[in-house]
This record gives C-alpha cells, structure tokens and sequence, in this order.
C-alpha cells in the first residue's frame, strides 16, 4: 500500500480542522485482519498531530481509519490533555477514568473544572445506509437536506461514507436552532449528554421520517447519543479503501444522474483519477478512487444545494 492521500499535508490540515474540536478516535486495522485496534479519547490539534497518530499507528504498513465524536469539546477548559499514544498504559488506564469523571457535572466539580465550559456544543447526523442500492441511501440523504432547508433554512453538508451510504451533518447553530437544545440546558441531570443525546436522537429519527417518509431505523440514531461518533470526512474506510467524502454540487449532479450505482461506481463518480488501493482490506487490484490532493486544500465540508 502507498501512503498517497493521509500522507498528503494538505489532507492532513483538512483533518486536523475538522478534528481539532472533538474527541477522535483512531482504529488500526491489519493486514491479517485481526480483530482491530481502536484508540478513543483522543484529541488532534494540528496537522503535525495528524502525522503523530498515523506514524504511531504504523500506517501505512496498517490501514487506518479515523472518526470523531458529535460532540463539540473545548479542550482548554479540560484542564488535563489525553497523553500520547506510546505512554505507559497505566497513564492512559488513568486518563480513561478522568474523562469518565470529566463528562459528569459531578466528576468536573471534584476536579476543579466547569463542565458547561468544556461541552460547549453537539452536531445532528443523520447516518443513511443501503450496501444493495447506495444510490436509495443518497437520495435519502438529499430528501433530508432538502427537508432541514425548506423547514427550518438550515444547512447541512453531504457526505459520502466511503462505503454503502451517505452521512448528513448539521452545525453546530443550526443543530441548537432545530433541537432547541443545548448541552448546557441539561446541566440539572445527573448526565446531561445522555440526556442531550436521547433529545438528539429523537429528533433526527422524527425529521428523517418526514424528510424521507420511512422509519428511521433505531441503530442508525447513534452517532447522536451522548458520546456518538461518526467516520471522519477525508479519511479511508478501510473495509473498501474508499476516501469519506464531503460531496460538492458538481458530485450531487452526478450522482442524481444515475440510475443505479454500486460502491465504487459511487466513487469513481465523485473522483476523478485512481491510485492503487489504500486499505489492505479490499481484493488485490482494487483501487481507491481520488481527487487530485491539491484541490482538497481548505475544501473542508461543503454545503449542499439544490
């Protein structure tokens, strides 16, 4: 495998700007297809952090993937940074049970922290899936942005999973505008990001009925509970070596113009050059299919549009 594409810098800084405010979680997958290694309870800050986990996590001789949590963290107002990846286990067996403490108003008062002032905020993501008919799952997709802009004039972001379907994200104004919710409205419960969560979740469930007019199925309102995570946009899903793709308006006219599509027809429709697989995962010969890393810089999310 060649370290094309999470070796570029200028994927790494549009990783690092997308991470740099939430929990980020790493998973190390093998070639022998082992059970995996997963890392939760990290934290990116800039593309040098970035380089850091992929060097520890020995890609590209390991296929690696990347995900981050819902939920909006200001981490100066943590008090205490995860440590390294390398540090002694016991280190990170003790930050484990910090930020046990650290995500309870409870736990925050006996460490001397102020809990609203580091859970500042939660995004909505609705999760579409369909491994038979991606392109059912995009449709679904776009019912929904169409649905949260003609309702509540609200933007949200496309993007392909990388594999059978398409995530949804809403910011983090528009989320609270929707919801009428905020992590800080919940600070009387005993745990008040289940409790966000649970909101979170019932909302996306009832929006997506609406947009879509079927039943939101109950396992895909979990990147909305309380420490929901999500596949990061502009990593590689290791199962297919496919990029996480925020989709643009010239990919959204594409895909609309297809009548039927599998998983790598979605993404050689998204991209428009290929390189030699970048999963370990996926048949010898496959490919992942790319767009040319420079266009990339400062792309971040892109808006859909009708």
């Amino acid at each position: 495998m060649s370290d094309r594409w999470l070796g570029n810098g200028a994927i790494q800084s549009e990783l690092a700007s997308i991470m740099k405010t939430r929990e980020v979680i790493w998973v190390q997958v093998s070639k022998s297809r082992d059970k995996p290694f997963w890392v939760r309870k990290s934290r990116v800050g800039d593309s040098k952090g970035i380089k850091y986990w992929l060097d520890n996590l020995q890609w590209p001789y390991y296929t690696v993937g990347g995900f981050i949590g819902t939920n909006i963290i200001n981490w100066d107002a943590m008090g205490e940074l995860p440590p390294p990846l390398r540090s002694p286990i016991k280190t990170r067996r003790a930050y484990s049970d910090r930020w046990n403490k650290v995500i309870l108003p409870k736990g925050c008062k006996e460490l001397g922290l102020v809990w609203e002032d580091i859970w500042v905020g939660k995004t909505l993501l609705f999760d579409y899936d369909n491994p038979d008919n991606p392109l059912l799952a995009f449709k679904r997709a776009e019912d929904t942005a169409r649905y949260l802009k003609n309702k509540y004039n609200a933007t949200s972001y496309i993007v392909f999973s990388g594999s059978k379907g398409f995530h949804v994200h809403v910011g983090q104004e528009d989320t609270e505008r929707i919801t009428g919710k905020k992590p800080i409205d919940f600070i009387e419960h005993k745990d008040p990001l289940r409790q966000l969560g649970k909101h979170y979740a019932h909302v996306v469930e009832e929006i997506a009925q609406k947009a879509t007019g079927v039943k939101f199925p109950l396992a895909d309102r979990s990147s909305n509970f309380r420490q929901g995570i999500v596949r990061c946009p502009y990593t590689i899903h290791p199962k297919t070596g496919q990029i996480v793709w925020p989709v643009a308006p010239k990919g959204l006219k594409k895909l609309r113009s297809m009548e039927e599509a599998t998983i790598m027809d979605v993404a050689k429709a998204l991209h428009t050059w290929d390189i030699p697989c970048q999963s370990h995962l996926p048949d010898e010969g496959a490919l992942t299919y790319l767009t040319p890393e420079s266009k990339c810089i400062d792309r971040g999310l892109i808006a859909w549009e009708e």
